[in-house]
């Protein structure tokens, strides 16, 4: 009995053995494939890191993080960064970045060929024909320079304010209308400044440009008038309207003599009774006509700016 006790305990010990030398060589084959394959073999997947990023696969089946695919290939045995665009390299890059045309120029093009005309009209402001003449030029939406007259503005500051305030551009026509020419330096720079100074309170507005009355001009009267930084404006076309003419007759010499760079002489207050009934009633006709023909109606100073002015008549 105690034989058969002793044979039954060799028998379990030597199980024992086995299984132990078992589980030494399945542990020393794990090992080896821990080393030399890792755990992202074809059965094994490796836990993915909370800033992995997951893809959805391509036309072409394949799946890659953005970050993989920013990165180029890099080929066994090199090297190699990924060089940042070079929008952030601070460098420019090899092809030239695109220009953006303005959507509209930021300075007048002087050198563009135009056919411009200016309406003038002297001696206002006044409460009568001014305001009608005004109510004109808006209707039609043309802009015209007026020479005032330093008394006149001071009888009349709204209506002078509003010419500037509807975007003509003012002339300097002396205080009082006198003859430039028959004045002394004194007395000239006293008519021309007076009067600045009343078109200045009236409305804001400081003149660069002056018409001498009666358009009496001589080297002294362009001198005072250089002086006060300003230019003389003359005429090419003289409607007359001062002194009653037709309709008719006003219509035929203003379309007849009218070329490039014309400047119209009309008055806004003055000249023979109910005279500038006439002008009233030739300026739409003249402004639809001129327009038919291709003239750009336009201020005396836009006319300066484009430098395209007949050096003979605005000096």
């Amino acid at each position: 009995m105690r034989g058969k006790r002793l044979k039954f305990k060799r028998l379990r010990w030597s199980r024992a053995s086995l299984l132990l030398l078992s589980a030494v060589l399945v542990g020393g084959a794990f090992v080896y494939t821990w080393q030399h394959i890792g755990l992202s073999g074809a059965h094994v997947a490796d836990a993915a890191t909370p800033e992995a990023v997951v893809s959805k696969p391509d036309s072409t089946g394949s799946t890659a993080t953005p970050a993989e695919s920013a990165l180029p290939a890099v080929k066994p045995g090199k090297t190699t960064s990924a060089k940042p665009p070079a929008s952030q390299q601070g460098g420019t890059a090899s092809e030239k970045p695109v220009e953006s045309k303005p959507s509209s120029p930021t300075a007048p093009v002087k050198d563009v060929h135009r056919k411009l005309v200016a309406l003038t009209f002297d001696d206002g402001p006044d409460h009568k024909y001014t305001e009608r003449i005004l109510d004109i030029l808006k209707e039609h939406d043309v802009k015209a320079t007026f020479f005032l007259v330093g008394t006149q503005v001071k009888k009349y500051p709204k209506t002078a304010k509003r010419i500037a305030e509807e975007g003509h551009s003012i002339g300097n026509h002396t205080w009082s209308h006198g003859n430039l020419t028959k004045l002394s330096a004194k007395a000239r720079a006293e008519q021309i400044d007076k009067a600045q100074k009343e078109i200045v309170k009236a409305t804001g507005t400081t003149p660069r440009i002056l018409r001498a009355p009666y358009g009496a001009v001589s080297d002294a009267v362009l001198k005072s008038v250089h002086k006060g930084n300003m230019k003389h404006v003359a005429w090419t076309v003289d409607t007359k309207d001062w002194a009653g003419s037709s309709v008719e007759d006003m219509y035929k010499n203003v379309m007849t003599n009218t070329k490039e760079g014309g400047i119209i002489l009309m008055h806004s207050f003055g000249g023979r009774k109910d005279a500038l009934e006439h002008t009233v009633k030739l300026l739409p006709l003249v402004i639809r006509d001129l327009q038919a023909k291709g003239y750009e109606l336009v201020t005396v100073d836009e006319m300066v700016d484009s430098e395209q002015y007949r050096s003979s008549v605005i000096k």
